[in-house]
C-alpha cells in the first residue's frame, strides 16, 4: 500500500463514513510542566477502503528551560530522523 501523510481524523478512532477509510489508529502525547521541552507528537496508521495503509507523524516543540535550548538543534535532528525512518519502516 501507499504511506502518506493525513491531515484530517488525528482524533478520530476510527474512520468517518464516506472518507475511505476502513480502520484508523491514532496516539499522542505531549510534555509535562517541568520537562526541558514542550511539545507534543501524534502518530496516526490508516488502512484505507482499497487496503492501502497510510501513516503520519506529527511532532512540534519548543525548549521550556534555558538548558534545553543548546541541545535543541540536535532534539530537532533526532525528531525529523525518527520520522523518516518510522515512515520507511512502515512502507516495507
Amino acid at each position: 500500500g501507499g504511506v502518506g501523510g493525513n491531515d484530517d481524523g488525528y482524533a478520530a478512532a476510527n474512520g468517518s463514513p464516506g472518507d475511505g477509510v476502513k480502520d484508523r489508529y491514532s496516539f499522542a502525547h505531549g510534555c509535562l510542566g517541568g520537562h526541558l521541552l514542550s511539545g507534543e507528537e501524534s502518530f496516526i496508521l490508516e488502512r484505507r477502503s482499497d487496503d492501502s495503509v497510510w501513516y503520519g507523524v506529527r511532532t512540534f516543540s519548543r525548549p521550556a528551560h534555558p538548558l534545553a535550548l543548546a541541545s535543541y538543534p540536535i532534539v530537532r535532528v533526532l525528531q525529523r530522523r525518527f520520522a523518516r525512518d518510522s515512515t520507511r519502516t512502515t512502507a516495507a
